[in-house]
């Protein structure tokens, strides 16, 4: 560059001759060289920095319970064949990977199975060994298959999990089983043994410990109306817990009036013993309701699925006539759910009876936006509560995905003073109004909703729902005043404690309720407690 005669290339537009081309190509590439190297050098310091960085790292010294919850975070709760691969492979990523997913016992207490022809028991034992005192689960599924001797629930695979049922004796808390229909489970039946145990070589099922059972028919239903010879009747015989999902009445039926008269023979000293009793069952009439809540004397928690089906019932039946008068009694129930209910279907309420409920949950079926859904009408829930004379212990009501007009929801709350907590998810309520108006209707007719009510969540609210519609509730349940810069709150201190907000997943909209001036005056005065969620952003 000290040359005068480059300047005048480097400051102009002139053209190099080839013998002066030649020179800069060569100073380019003199000049690359040289960049090449330097950057090569770059990459290794920057590589250097990074790995000394990492020695430096917080997550070297991060606890190994703080790690294993990051991997049950990770993981799904039910370890299928990929998921299992990817437990694997957490492990072999370092020795303190290795270790705190060896002390974090949930990771190991449930696996998945599809085909258990090729599986060791020792090496599932040994796998069950490692979740310590956590509950062991154990998922079969064959419902995608049929039949036949040669598919995964004919014969074969039944006496392969039959084989793993045996070697795993003891060892399950949990287990749950899917077929197409009752044929298949009864093939696994008969690869167990004999249904009565022989008292002569103390025989028994390998399931006899489990506490916990579920089965599920996805397309058939070929169950014998004898009860004697009913599969149920081999099921675990300490089981507390079950979980019976009937095949869809569309499915197994040909037509709609099989539903009516189909055979459930549960057997009676099964459903006794159950304290917890979930159904899903699509069916009509009610003779299946008797068959299975008939003597459900001692379940404290049932969970009915209707599977978004219209549940049809001939009134004009005696025994429907009996069922819908009396109503089935459920001595024990505490809590009771029903779940992808259609909307009509809401009249199996009437069926019921449980004067001992604490808490109702009803999950409406949510519908397809271009579908116009039905407006609830829930004279069936008061009518249910009626019967049930629990008004002395219900105190939770949770209502999802319904579409409920304002004058139907102050009603139904009105007619349920005595409630202390109240969820409402995914609620839509005529154009312009909201669950607000309700409370408003009765404060018009001079008497307060729900005036024992203790905690409101109000969950999958729309981004844009503006802190002007709840303020004034707010305000109502702790009313205050400023005077001379001082607040005053009018009234002793409300049953009110919590309120709970969700919201949608949103693109834009931000939610402006948790920084409204009655939240933080009822927050940091009023001995209420807020947990109002941030706006979720989706791309």
């Amino acid at each position: 560059m000290n040359n005068p005669g480059l300047h005048l290339f480097l400051r102009s537009n002139v053209a190099p001759n080839t013998h002066e081309a030649a020179f800069f190509r060569h100073q380019v590439d003199d000049i690359t060289s040289q960049i090449d190297q330097l950057r090569s050098r770059l990459t290794e310091l920057e590589d250097q920095l990074k790995s000394y960085r990492a020695v430096l790292s917080p997550l070297r010294r991060m606890p190994a319970e703080i790690l294993g919850e990051i991997f049950v975070r990770f993981l799904p709760d039910v370890l299928q064949d990929g998921a299992r691969n990817s437990l694997v492979d957490i492990q072999l990523v370092c020795k303190s990977w290795r270790d705190a997913a060896r002390l974090t016992h949930p990771l190991w207490g449930a696996l998945s199975f599809e085909d258990v022809t090729n599986v060791s028991y020792k090496k599932v034992k040994q796998w069950y060994n490692r979740a310590g005192g956590t509950p062991k689960s154990l998922v079969f599924s064959a419902s995608h298959n049929d039949c036949s001797e040669q598919s995964s629930c004919g014969s074969l695979e039944a006496s392969a999990l039959a084989t793993l049922l045996v070697g795993l004796e003891g060892t399950l808390d949990n287990l749950s089983l899917g077929y197409r229909g009752p044929k298949c489970f009864r093939n696994l039946l008969n690869s167990l043994g004999p249904a009565e145990p022989d008292p002569t070589t103390l025989q028994r099922r390998p399931w006899h410990p489990m506490k916990s059972f579920a089965i599920q028919f996805d397309a058939e239903w070929n169950e014998s109306f004898d009860s004697l010879q009913s599969m149920f009747h081999r099921l675990p015989p300490d089981i507390m817990s079950l979980d019976l999902h009937l095949p869809y009445k569309w499915d197994a039926f040909n037509t709609d009036w099989e539903s009516y008269s189909a055979p459930l023979p549960l057997p009676q000293n099964l459903l006794e013993r159950l304290s917890s009793f979930t159904i899903s069952c699509s069916w009509d009439g009610t003779r299946w309701l008797e068959s299975a809540l008939g003597h459900c004397v001692n379940v404290e928690t049932l969970t009915m699925d209707v599977m978004g089906a219209d549940w049809l019932y001939d009134r004009d039946n005696p025994d429907t006539e009996h069922i819908l008068n009396s109503g089935l009694l459920l001595p024990k129930v505490r809590t009771l759910r029903l779940q992808n209910v259609w909307i009509p279907s809401i009249d199996i309420l009437c069926t019921l009876k449980a004067p001992q409920l604490v808490e109702l949950d009803i999950d409406f079926q949510p519908r397809d936006d271009d579908e116009e859904p039905d407006w609830v009408e829930f004279q069936p829930l008061l009518s249910f509560v009626d019967r049930s004379k629990c008004d002395a212990t219900l105190r939770v009501l949770h209502l999802r995905n319904a579409r409920i007009e304002t004058e139907e929801l102050a009603a139904t709350l009105g007619s349920l003073p005595f409630l202390t907590h109240l969820s409402l998810e995914g609620i839509i309520m005529e154009r312009g109004a909201t669950f607000v108006d309700a409370f408003a209707v009765h404060e018009n007719l001079q008497s307060r909703l729900l005036p024992n009510l203790e905690t409101l969540e109000l969950l999958q609210l729309p981004p844009n729902f503006s802190k002007y519609r709840l303020s004034p509730f707010l305000k109502s349940r702790r009313p205050y005043r400023m005077e001379n810069g001082q607040l005053l709150f009018s009234n002793p201190q409300d049953s009110f404690r919590r309120l709970k907000v969700v919201y949608q997943p949103t693109r834009k909209e931000k939610q402006e309720l948790d920084g409204s001036d009655v939240v933080e005056i009822l927050r940091k005065r009023g001995g209420v407690s807020f947990d109002i969620g941030p706006i979720l952003y989706v791309d």
